[in-house]
């Protein structure tokens, strides 16, 4: 409880009604905290003086100083108040009592000089009111007026009475003070005027008249100072949006729509405020150089000739400075300021670019569209309309045309002065940005490793031998009905057929390809529909040479770029595999091989079916949209074309493929794409070369480790047979009746027992290399690959049996005659159907069937012999040496023959290799002859007339010649498939050229040449096994039939339906 106690009677009575009402304790506590508080003061007052010491000296002396200002004070009113009482007393005690009157001159004068001044007096509310009525010019004109009625009352003179009367007027000289300050008042408040907006052009011509009047400027820097005053708008208007940063594309256009606004309207006032057009005074002359005669602007002064002989010197120095400007200097300042402020909008604002929030090529056209909308806008120009009509004398229909004309003196289009190479910078911005989402999102590095990644899993080859792959195997295509109809990638919907296609082509390149591949083509699609949107423009043409090869080069680089990725992750492989002997926790072979293949599909997937590279690295002339089929079949095909075994879609018809869309594009981007130069760019044949060699190199890892481990096999099972070293024909065997001519006794027979049937191990060896073929993609690989692996496999195979003869002669060991029999027939076998393995054959056979003539030719084996052919022509000339000459001689031409025979026969099992090459196609092809044949004799009669295949229009040629007719009776028929039983065909099915089959012909022609492989090679192909054989086969039989159509070409898939027909003879 505090307490205060003061001095008087009313603090006795308090302290006495306190001892009264409380008891000694309580009394004792209030005098115990009333000491303690004291304390507590006196401390805080000691520290107060310790701590505010100099303060304390601060404030002494101001009370000295005020003490001394106020002593001050004293004096001078005690001066004051002695000066009066004088002048009273003095009058007072005047002698005469009569009044002294001034003369007139001196009574004029002293009221001019009270007028002027009270003028003066006047000026500071005159100038407040123009302020607040925006009347800068009225208040810089009173401003000056008033700095003349200044002068000449200070004007310097021997007048001692005029100076006495001025003496008089202290206040004079402080009211001028208050005047002269107005003069900063006023320009400030007139350069804040020019930064306000949305003004008739006539307050910014008083604005800069009071300007010019204030500060003394020529027309020069009046306009200068009515550029940067506008330059000002458009860095806030900028700095507003740029310092947003979540500002979207809309408020980017709406940003540059509102400066082109100012930049036109800016434009279109400096040619009303300046530029002299006919007869017609700009406005800031009129406004500057208007006013009223001098006399009525000094009133309320008598006689002001020297005020108004000042006003007219001033207006006369202000009409000698302010000239006409020069229309070419105006035209060349608007072209300065013009570019000053298309550098400031396009640049940095912020740290940022304002541009940079348009993010796509659509919002850039967009933006494009909203910007030259607003160009040609009456609205945006809609003050300047009466200039324009009193200078044209008529209605103006496109305003910015006519200003541009006559402030420009030019065709200045603004978008290309202003934003056109920012907005093409922009879009190399945005073509660089979607690549380079398309190389975070292309992870393969990722996707690689987690192949074949199972822990506890252990896979040897005799596994991966008999395991099917999670491909499904191969993939069959069908030709599309309409093949010369572009199918479109955009807009519309997939037909059918494409459809089936893309579910095979997923089922062969498994989720992960599949994904890698859409995800290319669907960020290279939005990349190029950004490009096509943006060059929907009048300046399309310009465009497109500067953006074509920039959208080309950065979808170079990125597909290189994964590439190179796909490469490493290939060294890193083979490499792997090296040191997998060498390093206990390395990655196993198997899982090797299967990433190598994943990486094989992958490229292959990139290099043939990804759609939308090679049409980007195409020509441009089929970017157009919605353009008819007639315009694509003029064009030539651009597009990657598939390497693969069989036709594709996809490399057949997406060289004519657009890109369709409902909307039609903009007739200067469509004539500017046509315009497009036809050919390709260079880096799409650097990137197919590029892809096939790393597709093949991740291949060739596979077909090195698949060579090696098949040689295994055959190896061992070579050096297992022991039949080689048997003096009995094998099972298997044929006898041949050779008849003799003798001379005596007519002619004689021999028989000799040769070999019919390759070994068991080596029809494994090729079946299971076909199964594997089969299994990693079948018809689709290219056939380069299979090649490849063809190559590797009759190394291994020459290699192989070299070392069984040289093992064989070094352990003493001989070989009988009937196992170099068999030998020569197997390594025989093996190298002709492996023989498409020969690059230099497949280029020459290649060459003589493009350039074969319409004539049918018999088409002869391919004579140059390579190094291969001769390595195995080597093999089998030291084999041979090791039979007797005479009995060789016998047994060469039968062995080749029967050599032929098991060729034709294995034809469509071992399609694969067979379609690389197909040789003996003049041979005729006969049914074996040997007791062990497994075949059933079936009857002679086909079971249908006609076999329950469509037949194709196969090609347009030919159509006016005579169909082939049916055949006339069952005998007939019956006749013909007896002829075909018996393996003779018969010679009188004679087609030619001329015939509706058109372009099938030649090949029908070798079909029945060769005695209808596909009838006796499918449906007896049961006598081409022994019964041992047959249970090798019986599990893979499904795999080995389905590769039934390997060997067929394209135009094949009809042709079955005409065996059970024949041309009526003529």
């Amino acid at each position: 409880m505090r307490m205060r106690f003061s001095s008087g009677s009313g603090d006795d009575r308090d302290a006495e009604s306190l001892f009264r009402a409380n008891p000694i304790s309580y009394l004792r506590n209030v005098e115990s905290a009333t000491n303690k508080q004291i304390q507590d003061k006196k401390e805080e007052l000691r520290q107060l003086v310790g701590t505010r010491y100099r303060d304390l000296i601060d404030s002494a002396d101001s009370i000295l100083q005020m003490k001394s200002a106020s002593e001050s004070i004293s004096s001078n009113i005690s001066s004051i108040h002695h000066s009066i009482r004088s002048l009273s007393l003095s009058v007072s005690e005047a002698a005469s009592p009569k009044l002294q009157t001034p003369n007139a001159t001196t009574r004029l004068r002293i009221y001019g000089i009270a007028c002027r001044v009270k003028y003066l007096v006047d000026t500071p509310e005159n100038i407040w009111g123009c302020l607040d009525e925006s009347m800068f010019l009225e208040a810089a004109a009173r401003y000056i007026r008033a700095k003349h009625v200044h002068s000449n009352l200070m004007l310097p003179s021997g007048d001692l009475e005029h100076k006495n009367i001025l003496s008089n007027l202290p206040l004079l000289q402080h009211q001028w003070q208050i005047v002269e300050s107005f003069k900063a008042q006023i320009s400030q408040r007139s350069h804040e005027r020019l930064l306000d907006r949305g003004l008739p052009v006539a307050a910014y011509a008083d604005a800069l008249a009071a300007v010019a009047v204030i500060d003394d400027l020529d027309p020069e820097q009046v306009l200068g100072l009515f550029l940067d005053a506008r330059k000002t708008w458009i860095l806030h208007t900028l700095a507003a949006s740029a310092g947003n940063a979540n500002a979207t594309s809309s408020v980017a256009i709406s940003t540059f729509c509102d400066v082109l606004g100012v930049i036109q309207v800016t434009i279109a006032q400096v040619g009303e405020l300046f530029l002299h057009v006919m007869n017609d005074m700009p406005l800031f002359y009129k406004v500057i150089l208007g006013s009223p005669p001098a006399s009525h602007l000094f009133g309320g002064i008598p006689n002001p000739d020297d005020e108004v002989r000042l006003w007219k010197s001033f207006r006369d120095k202000l009409e000698s400075i302010t000239v006409m400007l020069h229309k070419t200097f105006i035209s060349n300042t608007c072209w300065s300021w013009l570019r000053d402020c298309a550098t400031q909008i396009v640049s940095k604002i912020n740290g940022r670019f304002l541009i940079d929030a348009i993010s796509s090529g659509q919002d850039l056209k967009t933006a494009e569209k909203l910007i030259r909308q607003t160009m040609e806008s009456k609205e945006v120009l809609e003050g300047s309309l009466e200039w324009l009509k009193s200078v044209f004398g008529s209605e103006i229909e496109l305003p910015w045309n006519r200003i541009r004309e006559l402030v420009l003196e030019g065709d200045l289009d603004l978008w290309d002065e202003i934003f056109e190479d920012a907005f093409v910078r922009r879009m190399k911005m945005i073509i660089d940005s979607g690549f380079e989402d398309l190389t975070r999102a292309v992870n393969v590095s990722h996707v690689i490793h987690t192949i074949g990644v199972i822990v506890g899993e252990k896979i040897d080859f005799e596994t991966y031998l008999n395991s099917r792959s999670s491909t499904g195997g191969g993939v069959w295509f069908t030709e599309p009905n309409n093949c010369k109809k572009p199918v479109p990638l955009l807009g519309n919907k997939a037909s059918p057929e494409e459809d089936i296609l893309q579910s095979c082509l997923n089922a062969y390149f498994g989720p992960e390809v599949s994904l890698i591949r859409e995800e290319v083509d669907s960020h290279c699609l939005s990349v190029l529909e950004d490009l096509l949107s943006f060059l929907e423009s009048a300046k399309a043409s310009v465009r497109l040479r500067d953006l074509v090869p920039y959208l080309q080069n950065k979808c170079y680089e990125t597909v290189s770029t994964i590439l190179k990725e796909l490469n490493t992750e290939l060294d890193i492989l083979y490499s792997a595999i090296e040191s997998e002997d060498k390093q206990g926790d390395s990655v196993r072979r198997s899982v090797i091989v299967e990433r190598s293949l994943f990486i094989g599909r992958l490229l292959f997937a990139l290099g043939n079916y990804a759609k939308h590279i090679p049409l980007i690295l195409g020509s441009p002339r089929f970017w157009v949209k919605s353009t008819g089929p007639a315009t694509f079949e003029k064009l030539p095909s651009l597009l990657w074309q598939s390497r693969a075994a069989i036709g594709s879609p996809f490399s057949n018809n997406l060289g004519r493929q657009s890109l369709s869309s409902s909307q039609r594009q903009s007739s200067s981007a469509t004539t500017a794409l046509l315009g497009a130069n036809e050919s390709a760019s260079p880096k799409l044949d650097e990137l197919d070369k590029v892809t096939q060699e790393l597709c093949m190199r991740a291949y060739s890892l596979w077909i090195s480790w698949l060579s090696d481990e098949l040689s295994v096999i055959l190896s061992q099972k070579l050096g297992q047979d022991d039949g080689l070293s048997a003096t009995t024909p094998l099972r298997g065997w044929e006898e041949i009746v050779v008849k003799q001519e003798q001379s005596d006794e007519g002619s004689s027979e021999m028989k000799i027992s040769l070999p019919s049937l390759p070994s068991l191990y080596v029809i494994s060896f090729l079946c299971q290399a076909c199964e594997k073929i089969h299994s990693i993609g079948g018809h689709i690989l290219d056939k380069s690959i299979v090649q490849r692996f063809a190559l590797s496999l009759i190394e291994k195979v020459i290699s192989i049996y070299q070392n069984f003869l040289y093992t064989r002669e070094a352990c003493g060991a001989q070989v009988s005659e009937k196992g170099i029999l068999q030998v020569l027939l197997d390594i025989r076998f093996a190298a002709d159907v492996l023989s498409g393995s020969d690059f230099n054959v497949n280029d020459e056979l290649s060459r003589k069937m493009k350039s074969k003539s319409s004539i049918r030719r018999k088409q002869d084996q391919i004579q140059t012999k390579s190094s291969l052919r001769e390595r195995v022509d080597e093999l089998i000339y030291c084999l041979s040496q090791k039979l007797d000459p005479i009995d060789w001689l016998t047994y060469e031409p039968y062995l080749w023959e029967n050599v032929r025979q098991i060729y034709l026969r294995h034809s469509v099992l071992f399609g694969f290799f067979v379609q690389l090459n197909r040789m003996y196609t003049d041979t005729i092809q006969k049914l074996p002859t040997n007791s062990e044949s497994n075949i059933m004799r079936c009857s002679v009669v086909p079971r249908f007339k006609y076999l329950p295949i469509s037949v194709p229009a196969l090609s347009s040629r030919g159509t006016t010649g005579k169909p082939i007719a049916a055949a006339s009776s069952d005998i007939t028929s019956r006749n013909s498939w007896k002829a075909y039983a018996n393996g003779e065909l018969s010679q009188k099915v004679d087609l030619d050229d001329h015939s509706s089959f058109g372009v099938a012909t030649p090949f029908l022609k070798s079909f029945m040449q060769v005695g209808s492989r596909f009838g006796e090679s499918t449906l007896k192909l049961g006598s081409i096994l022994t019964d041992g054989q047959v249970g090798i086969f019986k599990d893979r039989s499904a795999a080995a039939m389905s590769t039934f159509g390997d060997i067929l070409p394209v135009q094949a898939a009809g042709l079955l339906s005409s065996f059970t027909t024949t041309r009526s003879e003529s």
